[in-house]
């Protein structure tokens, strides 16, 4: 299994640099600074959207998160879609004090493409 941390905004596996988050903002690359990189989702309302928009709310929506789990659709409501987990089975260490729609967010984009 990968060796995966989550460190002051910055996604690694492997103690290598796969992806950031800014402000609900995923990017993808290999820079040490958040908010480099190429664009790949967001998140907002507890709502996760995939596209290369670089402000959160736009794009087509993949899945949401309400009450501790992670739901599959493209409804812009949050809960609403197929069921696919709870939110724990997503986890990335480090990432604990982030909302649990960025935690899922930044699993889908950069570890397994799941919604």
């Amino acid at each position: 299994m990968s060796n995966i941390k989550f460190n002051i905004n910055i996604i690694y596996i492997d103690n290598k640099i796969v992806g950031n988050v800014k402000d609900h903002i995923f990017r993808q690359g290999t820079f040490s600074s958040p908010g480099c990189g190429t664009i790949v989702g967001n998140v907002k309302n507890d709502i996760i959207r995939e596209g290369t928009f670089s402000s959160a709310g736009c794009g087509k929506v993949i899945g949401s998160v309400k009450n501790g789990y992670v739901f599959r659709g493209s409804s812009s409501s949050a809960g609403v879609g197929t069921k696919v987990d709870k939110v724990s089975s997503f986890t990335i260490p480090g990432m604990e004090r982030e909302s649990d729609a960025d935690i899922v967010a930044a699993y889908h984009f950069f570890i397994k493409k799941f919604l």
